[in-house]
Parts: C-alpha cells; structure tokens; sequence
C-alpha cells in the first residue's frame, strides 16, 4: 500500500464507531476487508475475527497477529426528565478534555445520535471552579432533547454506547490527529500485512485478528486464541511516545522514529498482570528490523498492558511481543501518529515472519 491508501483505510476506520462490547460495525468491515484480501474469515461467538492466510512451510509454528477492534467510551447509566444523559466510563477515559466535548451517542438498533458533554459557562465559574478538573458523575450529555420520552422515542435508553465524534486532521509532516488512532493503526497495519501475505506467503501459517473488549478486560485475544490455536503472538499496539514536553524523560520513543517495541508492560490497578517480551520473539524482531533497515524502538512501560497479558496463559504458553506505530496524546479525543511509522509497520511483521519455520524455538530458554 502507498501512503495515500493507508491514510484512507485509516481515516474510514477512524470514523467508525466501536465502543467495546459494541464493535459490530467494525468488525463487519474489517472482515470484509480481509476477505478481499484473500483471507479465510471467521468470527468466533464473542466476536473476534479472525482471518486465516496458510503458509508455504506446514511445519512452522501458526502466528497470531491481532490487534483490538475496540475504543474506549462510556455507557448511558441514567437519563433525567429534561432529556439529559448520564454515563459512566468504559475503559481508561481520561476526564480533563471531556466538558464540552461532542460526542455519538448509540441507539438499541445501532444507530447514532449527535450529542456532547454540557459544560457550565465560563462566565458563572468562580475563580476556584475555572482552575478544577470537572468530574465524570458531575457531567450530562445533551442531544437536543426537551424530555426522557423524547430521548426513548431514539432508542436511546439505559445501556447503550456513547463514544468521541469522528475527528480527522492532517497536521504537518505526514501526521495525523484524530479520534482512535490507536486501534485504527493497529488495524490498518493488518490490512497492509494481508496484503503482503496474499501477494508472497510467509513460511508461517498466519491468523490475522481483530480481538474485541480490549479496552474493556483485555480477553479478546484470549477467546479467538482458543479458536485460532497459534503458537506464538505478536499484537499491535503502538507505545505512547515520550517525545512531547510534558513527557520528556519519560521514554525514548517518538514520532517517526520507526516501530516501537514494548519489552514490558504492567498495570497494577487491580489487574496485576501484564508482559514481559518473549527473548526469542524480540531477537527475531531485532534481526528483521536489521534486515530491512526499519528502525525499533524500545519501551518498558507501568500502567497499560495489552490482550498478551491474558493470551500468553492459554494452553502450555502463547510466547508474545507487543509492537507497533507510535502515537501521542492515547486515549484522549485526539491522538497523533507519523504516517512514516504506519506504513512501516506491516513490512517489518512481514520480514519477521519470515524468520518463523519449522523448529522455532518456542521456549523462553533451553536447558
């Protein structure tokens, strides 16, 4: 793909509404996109899909390559009689950007309906209220509505999806800002490999996969892997880059820089579970990176974790690297990557591929 195709993929996943739990719509397209592209689909009962492209060695480990489908979001919990909408958070939303902010509202039937976060005027605020953080369970939704009936009459009610309204914006040297690029990247980036494995199979057999409810408890993976039954996994989730003032120190990945690799990852709030990268998958990483002469990046990070968290426990061991393009600002309603990094992506996983044929060493180590 050339960059021009890339950035449409990525702007038309970018607008596609897919709250975890409520990832239909993507899914849908994303099969449909893998199927064109000469893969075997299927979708698991939760949801994931899953696209199979057979490799020319039957001896090599089968490799899952996946990345989430999902986006972070919030659920309606309440809607008042004046029409106004509460909710609560799915996933890690942060609460700074949220007054004021526009937003898709999702309906029982799978349509959307404009909304955004009400905000108190700047001209009422007293001076303390001006420099506080407003709280999710201090904010409502307004959709235009005058009254709970009207708001029903939608087929908006208790449990339906709200999300961040589709943004999409071309900043200088080959960036882009926009809504949930994360996951989009992740996706596009498949694309591009499905692409390249129709054209050249790698050795691998290789199960290309959009997992669902990520955002949600990262066991997406887990399920389609009980479908799937690979033999190691690579997922596709950029690091946060730390090339930005308010992050400088913190790592040394950043925009541009080529494809970040993440060595460790951990997320101690409650879910004491993360990964550390499989040796043999990040040596392998190394040397495709060499070969090619697509640059890495590494990056050990506490607070995130990915679906390897969960996926690597199934059956006797998934061995797991996480990698992927870069991006700045994750999860807020504008997230920025480098087009250079995205279109890099897919060839370096290709050359990795590559590498994976009869008698890889699955193991951390030997004895």
């Amino acid at each position: 793909m050339n960059t021009a195709q890339l950035k449409q993929i990525l702007k038309e996943y970018m607008a596609i509404p897919r709250l975890s739990g409520y990832e239909s719509r993507m899914g849908q397209r994303f099969a449909s996109d893998l199927k064109a592209r000469g893969g075997k689909v299927q979708k698991d009962r939760f949801g994931n899909v899953i696209a199979e492209f057979v490799g020319t060695d039957p001896e090599a480990p089968k490799v899952m390559v996946f990345t989430h489908m999902d986006t972070i979001g919030f659920v309606v919990t309440n809607i008042d009689e004046q029409g106004f909408l509460y909710v609560d958070r799915v996933g890690g939303v942060p609460e700074k950007p949220l007054p004021a902010l526009d937003l898709l509202v999702g309906t029982e039937d799978g349509g959307y309906v404009n909304g955004l976060f009400g905000m108190k005027s700047y001209h009422v605020l007293n001076d303390a209220a001006k420099d506080q953080v407003d709280h999710l369970n201090t904010l409502f939704i307004d959709i235009g509505a005058s009254s709970r009936s009207e708001v029903e009459n939608l087929g908006i009610h208790v449990g339906c999806p709200v999300v961040y309204a589709p943004r999409f914006r071309e900043l200088l040297n080959d960036r882009i800002a926009g809504s949930y690029t994360d996951a989009a990247s992740g996706l596009t980036t498949l694309l591009h490999l499905a692409e390249l494995l129709r054209e050249n199979p790698a050795p691998c057999t290789v199960e290309i996969v959009g997992t669902v409810m990520e955002e949600y408890n990262a066991r997406g993976a887990m399920l389609a892997q009980r479908t799937a039954h690979t033999e190691l996994a690579g997922c596709l989730l950029g690091p946060g880059a730390g090339d930005t003032p308010d992050l400088k120190g913190t790592n040394l990945v950043r925009l541009g820089g080529g494809i970040g690799v993440n060595l460790f990852n951990f997320h101690g709030k409650g879910t004491l579970n993360g990964n550390i990268a499989h040796a043999g998958l990040f040596r392998t990483m190394r040397e495709a990176s060499e070969k090619t002469g697509i640059p890495i990046q590494r990056q050990a990070a506490r607070g995130a974790l990915s679906d390897t968290a969960y996926l690597q426990l199934e059956g006797e061991g998934v061995p797991c690297l996480d990698m992927g393009t870069p991006d700045r600002y994750s999860h807020s309603p504008m997230e920025v990557l480098d087009l250079k990094d995205l279109k890099r992506c897919a060839p370096l996983v290709y050359a990795f591929l590559q590498s994976i044929t009869a008698g890889y060493a699955l193991d951390r180590y030997s004895i």
